[in-house]
């Protein structure tokens, strides 16, 4: 069980099944958009894709008030994308994935 610490750190995400991979989105990290031949590397490519949006954030969205703002945005997004999916037919999955680079960057000099 995660402890409210790590709580902060997890962020829905909602992965969308197409015929050849899965689209996964993370509405509450603006630019968080990525995908995957399979839910495994989805959810990895969609993590690496939170940890560098992260490091890059639009003016004003590392405050944390905003943040908190942008975690409810993405909640609401994430329920029409559901509904959505549902109404297409679409198969679908809601997970929590916390930001994390894929490869750490390595400094040089």
């Amino acid at each position: 069980m995660p402890t409210a610490k790590q709580d902060n750190n997890l962020y829905e995400v909602i992965l969308i099944e197409s015929d050849d991979d899965f689209a996964v989105l993370c509405p509450g990290i603006p630019g968080a958009i990525s995908q995957g031949k399979d839910q495994e590397e989805a959810l990895v490519m969609i993590a690496d894709a939170m940890a560098m949006a992260q490091m890059y954030p639009l003016p004003g969205d590392d405050i944390p008030e905003r943040q908190a703002e942008l975690r409810e945005i993405g909640k609401a997004k994430i329920a029409e994308l559901v509904a959505e999916c549902e109404e297409e037919g679409l198969e679908y999955y809601v997970c929590e994935v916390s930001p994390k680079l894929m490869y750490p960057l390595v400094e040089t000099g």
